[in-house]
């Protein structure tokens, strides 16, 4: 059976090596080989995995595809697949399909605030600074009561203060807690 370990020591050679389609092409050899999996490591979980090795590549539309095969599969994976095909569709320039995918992530109301930090992460990334404090605030207050560790909310609002730094917005009262999370973290 396949482990996370297994999977990390790809990750890790290609990151050593630079051969991210290699290290592409044995993940999805890997997500072909279903009797091999188990419950961290699904054929889904793979499929991102070798769509963010194509991320590394700058091959998004390999990237891109890989992340359809795993929104698709429908398998356990740690974070929504949907939250990687939208960075994939942003970055390979399709920003109507990223939307749309955004559009139906926000209306499932996930609790999860990986999805929310991904989703805002990638929009910084591509520029779209007011689209990712929204995601980053909305993320925070659709999480603050689900039963998540606290950093992880954190970490959220360190984003959010991050991104309204480099829009111009004055501090406001999330933004202190932010400040003090990064006092506790880094004395």
């Amino acid at each position: 059976m396949l482990t996370d370990d297994d999977v990390d020591e790809i990750v890790f050679r290609a990151a050593g090596s630079g051969d991210h389609r290699g290290a592409a092409a044995t993940l999805e050899e890997l997500a072909a080989r279903t009797e091999n999996h188990g419950e961290s490591v699904t054929r889904a979980s793979l499929m991102v995995d070798a769509g963010s090795q194509f991320g590394l590549a700058q091959d998004w539309a390999e990237a891109v595809r890989c992340y359809r095969v795993a929104v698709e599969d429908g398998g356990t994976c740690e974070v929504d697949p949907r939250v990687w095909l939208h960075d994939g569709l942003l970055r390979d320039g399709k920003s109507a399909q990223a939307a749309a995918l955004r559009a139906e992530l926000k209306a499932s109301r996930s609790t999860d605030p990986g999805v929310y930090e991904a989703v805002a992460e990638s929009l910084e990334a591509v520029e779209l600074l007011q689209d990712a404090h929204t995601w980053f605030t909305m993320g925070y207050h659709r999480c603050e009561q689900a039963p998540v560790p606290d950093f992880l909310l954190d970490l959220l609002l360190v984003g959010r203060r991050r991104v309204r730094r480099a829009l111009g917005h004055p501090a406001d009262p999330l933004d202190e807690v932010a400040e003090d999370y990064i006092e506790t973290v880094g004395s």
